[in-house]
């Protein structure tokens, strides 16, 4: 129990959960708002897309990479999926191609990415993606989507929001992948030495390219999944969730120096930064100090990663 409980120390995943608890219990005290079940059930509907998008992002960070261009693939696969529907396309069919387009992207970005650095190739493409939607949706709004589709972002099955549901599917997948494949351990492996990882015959190639298209095919998802509940699409719906995932990712612990992290802190690291913002809104915060806070969430960690590191080598 001793040796488990120095393990969970060890991690910074452990420090975000006592923040996460320690946040739910003060936002309990300000507002009696913030405690009711419907504001629960309210921070998790919230969290399911930030979820979706973070834990894609935790794979590309680990490798020691980021991905800037997720809230852009976000937002050009589901205006894609909206005029795909619009044509009279079955939900199945829209999402498999909605899939198929963020895997495209993925590999666009990871091929790039070993040629350039990971910032400036997926800043490229956030700015090529926000392009592309533009022209898409010829600077349209389309609404009134089929209730077929809409329904996967707003239906329940029982008490559990669909998104819900879906969110816990991916997040399974995810972890197994990331912490019981061969894949994984690469992963982890590239990312804590890239050159040590070269050198025993890694595929670092394959293992950059898949982790940036796990990223791009969750942000796909995600795209669909904004599309669904909105029941519309816009060229700049995803535009908000940049600075986000990458926020949540970090919270939860994941390094961005890469090697060190994973899937479950990154959602107690979405959970984090969808309860600020849920008590913000409920204590009448200006959604204009929203972004400042995650700025300052993101330092800090960063901040704290690079003091652990040093610690641990000192």
């Amino acid at each position: 129990m001793q040796a488990l409980y120095e393990e969970m120390k060890s991690s910074k995943a452990f420090y975000s959960f006592i923040s996460l608890i320690g946040l739910v219990v003060v936002s309990s005290l300000i507002s009696s708002n913030f405690r009711t079940m419907d504001n629960m059930i309210v921070i998790i509907r919230q969290a399911s897309v930030l979820l979706i998008l973070s834990s894609g992002l935790t794979a590309v960070l680990l490798t020691g990479n980021i991905d800037l261009s997720v809230g852009a693939t976000a937002g050009f696969v589901g205006c894609i999926g909206a005029q795909l529907l619009k044509a009279g396309w079955p939900t199945p069919l829209v999402f498999a191609a909605g899939i198929g387009v963020g895997a495209i992207i993925g590999i666009l970005n990871g091929t790039l990415s070993g040629i350039l650095p990971s910032f400036i190739a997926t800043y490229g493409t956030n700015w090529v993606l926000s392009g592309l939607a533009i022209i898409v949706m010829n600077g349209a709004v389309i609404f009134d989507l089929p209730k077929n589709f809409t329904k996967i972002g707003v239906g329940y099955i029982g008490a559990i929001p669909n998104l819900v549901i879906i969110v816990i599917i991916i997040d399974v997948i995810i972890y197994v992948i990331l912490q019981k494949t061969t894949f994984g351990r690469q992963v982890y492996s590239y990312g804590s030495n890239p050159e040590t990882a070269r050198y025993s015959g890694m595929p670092v190639k394959k293992i950059m390219i898949s982790s940036f298209v796990m990223s791009s095919v969750c942000a796909g998802i995600a795209g669909m999944m904004i599309t669904a509940r909105l029941n519309a699409a816009d060229a700049a719906m995803g535009d908000i969730y940049g600075l986000q995932t990458v926020a949540a990712v970090v919270i939860g612990g994941t390094s961005m120096l890469g090697g060190e992290g994973g899937v479950i802190g990154t959602i107690i690291g979405a959970l984090i930064l969808t309860t600020i913002v849920n008590i913000m809104n409920i204590i009448g915060i200006t959604s204009y100090a929203q972004p400042m806070v995650v700025g300052v969430a993101i330092i800090a960690m960063v901040l704290f990663d690079k003091y652990t590191k040093h610690e641990k080598i000192a």
